[in-house]
């Protein structure tokens, strides 16, 4: 895939959710990953890639509720919204339904396929693993 990376904001549509964060709040980020997670038609690799960046961001939420600070890696997009929306902290729910949704998008969806296509798929799968394991922690 030419101009992709298996990071989870290595992709143009990753990236232009991070240029789209500063508009959106809790409860945005729940409606994204929830019909990622709850969507019944094949999840397409645009959403798909929105579902991770915005789970990136309830796993940044979740490292702020455990040690007081989010990953030094966080784009600074996140960093800037921590700031500005961390006034509840992260509810058990909206974890939920990130780790929904990236399940959803390691194992189920055209991203999945095009990573199996550009012979990526292990290295995307280990990322997006090392994702629902921030989300757990």
């Amino acid at each position: 895939m030419p101009g992709w990376g298996t990071g989870s904001f290595e992709n143009e549509d990753a990236q232009k959710f991070l240029g789209q964060l500063k508009a959106l709040g809790i409860d945005d980020l729940r409606k994204i990953l929830a019909r990622a997670s709850d969507q019944e038609d094949y999840l397409e690799a645009p959403e798909s890639s929105i579902a991770v960046a915005a789970a990136e961001v309830v796993a940044a939420l979740v490292a702020v509720a455990k040690s007081g600070t989010p990953s030094p890696a966080a784009p600074r997009e996140i960093l800037d919204w921590i700031s500005k929306n961390n006034k509840e902290g992260v509810s058990p729910g909206l974890v939920d339904v990130a780790g929904r949704a990236v399940d959803r998008v390691r194992t189920n969806s055209e991203l999945k396929d095009l990573w199996l296509e550009a012979e990526g798929l292990n290295e995307w799968g280990v990322a997006l693993r090392e994702l629902e394991g921030r989300l757990k922690a």
